[in-house]
């Protein structure tokens, strides 16, 4: 059997994954430069760059093969973190009916719940629905001076649930195309990046509005531009990731024809050991004052 029908098998007999894998895009993975992989007869572990950071795969034949293994695999894995060139390690979950079971050993790892995602999909672009602005606002081509502007909003935009400079700086290597939203000012208020467009489809990859702006409808302002720069690109299909906890986010998508693809759970483990270290430290501390506090 050859090397890619063997990783391809291999995927096909663990049933237990962390998030389903298309057999090219699992491949893609464990190809690209940086990856790290530990695997057995029973399932596997490796790390892959994902979106500027690291994310971390997981596949056994089944729980009790994971519980036995994954401790072991992770500890060979985790020396492979890059704590210098990443704000964090993720690892997605999707698909799985239980997680009881899946949770001690994350946080044994020093994985913790961070968010829930969901992917939204737009099948039915359509390159004559021009969006129409206000003359008040001025929509044009970002361009490297704005990126740090873009920064500040994206980061004041996600708040909790942003993803880290590391993220950003994928983001501007991978956009096709960026979108700036100016004010009668001419302040950059909000901005869009597009992925380029392949096989007729393409990915909003970020879109946010300065938190001093909100509640003027610019986040379906830009999204609308952005989804349009797709379609007039010969897109069909627009994908985007978004946050359930961001509402108002949700909100605009359904407005502009996104509907529900699949969605998931991400937890996220510190690169700073140190501090992972005071962690455990401070549960011992507290583990202890609960057992034996005013024993008097």
């Amino acid at each position: 059997m050859n090397e890619r029908r063997q990783l391809e098998a291999e995927d096909t007999a663990f049933a237990l994954k962390n998030t389903p894998l298309r057999p090219r895009e699992r491949r893609a993975l464990l190809e690209a430069p940086g990856t790290f992989h530990v695997g057995s007869d029973d399932g596997e572990v490796f790390l892959a760059d994902v979106e500027g950071q690291q994310a971390l795969f997981w596949s056994f034949r089944d729980v009790e093969s994971m519980r036995q293994q994954f401790p072991d695999m992770w500890q060979e894995a985790r020396e492979h973190i890059r704590r210098d060139e990443v704000d964090h390690v993720t690892t997605d979950v999707s698909g799985l009916p239980t997680r009881e079971w899946l949770e001690p050993l994350l946080r044994d790892a020093d994985f913790e719940f961070f968010a829930e995602w969901m992917e939204m999909s737009n099948p039915d672009l359509d390159a004559d629905a021009v969006p129409e602005f206000p003359d008040s606002l001025t929509m044009r081509k970002a361009t490297e001076d704005d990126l740090e502007r873009m920064y500040e909003i994206w980061s004041a935009a996600y708040g909790d649930y942003g993803d880290g400079p590391a993220s950003f700086d994928w983001l501007t290597e991978q956009a096709g195309w960026a979108g700036a939203l100016e004010d009668e000012d001419g302040e950059l208020i909000a901005f869009a990046f597009n992925s380029p467009v392949e096989r007729a489809e393409g990915r909003v990859l970020a879109a946010a509005v300065a938190p001093e702006a909100w509640g003027n409808g610019y986040g379906r302002l830009i999204l609308a531009a952005a989804v349009y720069q797709l379609a007039a690109s010969d897109a069909v299909r627009a994908t985007i990731r978004v946050r359930p906890d961001i509402k108002p986010a949700l909100r605009t998508c359904a407005d502009l024809g996104f509907k529900y693809a699949r969605a998931g759970l991400e937890y996220r483990r510190p690169v700073d050991e140190e501090a992972i270290a005071q962690k455990w430290e401070e549960r011992r501390v507290a583990g202890v004052k609960a057992r034996f506090g005013k024993w008097r």
